[in-house]
């Protein structure tokens, strides 16, 4: 029996199993390397992650903050604009009120109010004196004396009395601005009813000319409320123009 055969043939197990072991060293090694470099690529790849969330949170700050000051920008002009269409809508609502004023100091726009009622007609007494009818001077002193008692808008026969208006006879009519108008002639005039009575029946004013013919010639009544149309004739001009300001 060979001694060296007998112990190789007992110790025939080392030899797989040192080869085993080899194999299985190399594999937990190769599983610890695997394992350290990717934790290491984990906390490689967490630091980044972790680094950029840091800078989106920094650039989300930032950016809150650009946004929050363009926002307060935003306010202080919308303030402004606020005000300025404010201040535009008050200076608006002034041009308006004095264009309205202009407009009714010219007679262009309808007026009412309390006022008075002169109704001026032809007598009815046989005669033939030229004080029996209603003559244009006597309807033009009668607005004048309205005007001079505190009338703040005329109207004759539904016609707006004017700075520019005429009364004239023409044949068996009279014409105010160039339309006819026959007795009774009615003359109403917007203001206090009490001033404009006492003003036109003032002693030697013209109705008390009048009623000397004939009384039954005047009638007068005050009014608590009448409504005067605006001017309804031209407002042309041909030669005078606004003053321009130097």
């Amino acid at each position: 029996m060979n001694p060296f055969r007998s112990s190789m043939s007992g110790n025939a197990w080392v030899v797989p199993v040192s080869a085993l072991s080899l194999v299985l060293g190399f594999m937990v090694m190769t599983a610890s390397i695997t394992a350290t470099t990717r934790s290491s690529r984990l906390s490689l790849l967490g630091a980044a992650q972790q680094g950029r969330v840091a800078s989106g949170t920094i650039d989300l700050q930032d950016q809150y903050v650009k946004m929050s000051a363009e926002v307060k920008d935003l306010r202080t002009e919308n303030g402004k604009l606020q005000k300025a269409l404010g201040d535009q809508n008050s200076s608006t609502e002034v041009l308006n009120d004095g264009l309205e004023q202009a407009k009714a100091f010219a007679g262009l726009t309808d007026l009412q109010g309390p006022g008075l009622k002169v109704t001026l007609l032809d007598s009815l007494k046989p005669s033939n004196a030229d004080d029996a009818i209603v003559h244009d001077m006597d309807i033009l002193k009668v607005t004048n004396e309205l005007f001079a008692s505190g009338a703040e808008a005329i109207d004759v026969n539904g016609h707006r009395i004017v700075t520019t208006s005429s009364f004239r006879c023409v044949g068996p009519v009279i014409q105010v601005d160039g339309v006819p108008v026959a007795s009774p002639v009615v003359i109403r005039a917007i203001g206090d009813p009490a001033t404009l009575e006492g003003g036109i029946n003032l002693p030697g004013g013209v109705l008390s000319l009048i009623r000397m013919f004939d009384p039954a010639m005047v009638q007068i009544e005050q009014v608590k409320e009448m409504r005067i149309a605006a001017y309804g004739g031209s407002t042309e001009r041909h030669f005078a123009k606004p003053v321009e300001n130097k």
